[in-house]
């Protein structure tokens, strides 16, 4: 609901604060955009996305932890100043003329992959000595 991103259709995000976990942020994030809990979270994907101008010149260089997350408790927030939120399947999304998803959205249902095929992330939390 601002510029530049006006009328585009994607998924919630937000910045990972000093110090959190992508948990923790994915669950601060969850809360105040829309109000909701979750009980479980599960990091699906680490995606790095990079835009250039037709110049040459890089203007984005963001990585993103793309959460699973299920069994929500709340009453959700239908619209922000900046937002709005609202439930779709992927389906839905590609039979809506009237919506604008981001390029790069993807939506599809979490499959049971074999555990190898799993992102595998660490966060190693401690003392920084001597910084």
């Amino acid at each position: 609901m601002r510029q530049p991103y006006y009328g585009k259709v994607g998924r919630l995000t937000g910045k990972v604060r000093f110090g959190e976990t992508f948990e923790q942020a994915a669950s601060r994030e969850l809360y105040e955009e829309t109000g909701l809990r979750a009980k479980t979270y599960r990091l699906q994907e680490i995606y790095r996305k990079m835009r250039h101008r037709e110049d040459g010149v890089w203007v984005q260089d963001v990585l993103f932890a793309i959460m699973w997350v299920t069994e929500f408790s709340g009453t959700i927030i239908r619209k922000t100043e900046y937002q709005e939120n609202f439930w779709i399947t992927a389906n839905e999304l590609k039979n809506r003329d009237d919506l604008d998803a981001y390029d790069d959205l993807e939506l599809e249902l979490e499959n049971e992959e074999d555990e190898y095929d799993r992102v595998r992330f660490q966060e190693v939390v401690g003392v920084a000595e001597g910084y």
